[in-house]
């Protein structure tokens, strides 16, 4: 009980800090924060351990892309502006989240039984550019350590019509970490599948969102 209130407290911090440094940003031109505040804010947010739900929060109020079941839920503006800016060779760095709740209409309940109490769960994603090559750490909210930490020289943007009938959307954007700009979608697709070692392709999908749902 101690230590999830502590976690609670420091969310809860986290969150004054961000709204405190968005107000003093008004200092600035604009009104605007620097570059290099931006980068610690998402920093500060992506260091702190905290639950799914205090984390989703965090989030949101730094203007952190979040990702949810159908998509991008917020920050899309966020993203198309540092995706501009790694086009154009400039350094850069944005922070995502994607967020996560058990479907129990689609698993087993001995599945479902087994799973629930790993919901909801947030993964981070800081993801930098220095002008030459991409970084980015992966990390669950509630656990300290880093999930994971990977290089890439590419981030390809892919859209297109959904790959199967039974798809509960039409179609998908996706924006993902390579080491090859000559790959497709269907390539990294085919990785996921086949048996074959040499067909995977290395990479990391830090953006998704999808149109066309067929469901409510």
């Amino acid at each position: 009980m101690k230590k999830e209130t502590i976690r609670r407290c420091a969310a809860a911090l986290l969150v004054f800090s961000i709204c405190l440094l968005a107000s003093c940003s008004g200092n600035n031109k604009g009104g605007k924060m620097t570059d290099d505040q931006k980068k610690q804010l998402y920093m500060n947010v992506f260091d702190t351990v905290c639950s799914a739900d205090e984390a989703l929060e965090s989030a949101r109020a730094s203007n952190a892309v979040v990702f949810e079941f159908r998509g991008c839920s917020s920050g899309k503006d966020v993203w198309n502006e540092f995706y501009g800016k790694v086009s154009g060779g400039s350094p850069a760095t944005v922070l995502c989240a994607h967020y996560y709740v058990i479907d129990s209409l689609r698993m087993s309940e001995e599945l479902y039984e087994k799973e629930k109490d790993q919901y909801p769960k947030l993964f981070f994603y800081l993801l930098e550019f220095d002008g030459t090559e991409f970084t980015i750490k992966t990390r669950l909210s509630s656990e300290k350590e880093l999930d994971s930490q990977q290089k890439f020289k590419y981030l390809r943007h892919f859209t297109g019509d959904a790959p199967t009938a039974s798809a509960l959307f039409s179609a998908y954007d996706y924006y993902v970490l390579v080491d090859d700009d000559t790959v497709t979608m269907e390539d990294i697709r085919k990785g996921y599948y086949s048996s074959q070692i040499g067909d995977y392709v290395p990479n990391k999908i830090v953006y998704r969102d999808y149109s066309g749902w067929k469901e409510g």
